[in-house]
């Protein structure tokens, strides 16, 4: 919008900051109430989907271990480097989604085993025949664990499975 120009006073151009809507996609500009606090209304809301979401959190798990046991499968049979890596990445992908569902949910024990898994497959080569036992020894835990719906992260039966985990990494590295 510009003013008239006048005799006394040049013209002056006045510009409007139209909003962003990816930022507001990105969570930059969250309204907030005058406290500087998420509304509680959307807290709840969000409660409420969580809780939603968890009810399928063991039929989630189940389909993620069926998946991992069969790129697992398909990934031992692999001669190819390239293929075997490839697998790697789609194992990687199941266990974050495991341990990020089973955390948020309260299976706490699943998230343990998910997150090691996930963290060893992505820092090896997955080649030797040592690696192989030792990612097994991992989905073996985690299948105990879903079967067993053992939640917790303590306990004889999680200290036992732990141990076990344990044993087959300083075994087998």
């Amino acid at each position: 919008m510009t003013d008239e120009p006048n005799n006394e006073n040049p013209a002056i151009n006045v510009y409007s900051h139209r909003q962003n809507p990816l930022k507001n996609k990105l969570g930059i500009r969250v309204p907030t109430n005058e406290d500087g606090h998420l509304d509680p209304e959307n807290i709840k809301e969000a409660d409420k989907l969580i809780a939603k979401m968890c009810l399928g959190c063991e039929d989630n798990i189940a389909q993620q271990l069926e998946k991992i046991a069969d790129l697992w499968t398909d990934m031992q049979k692999a001669e190819n480097t390239d293929i075997r890596n490839e697998k790697a990445q789609e194992i990687f992908t199941c266990t974050h989604e495991i341990k990020d569902i089973a955390a948020l949910c309260g299976y706490t024990l699943a998230a343990h085993f998910a997150e090691s898994l996930r963290d060893y497959i992505s820092e090896t080569a997955l080649n030797l025949k040592n690696q192989r036992i030792i990612i097994q020894a991992h989905i073996d835990a985690m299948n105990a664990v879903h079967k067993g719906k053992l939640k917790e992260d303590g306990g004889p039966i999680a200290d036992e499975l732990k141990k076990m985990v344990k044993i087959a990494i300083n075994k087998y590295r």
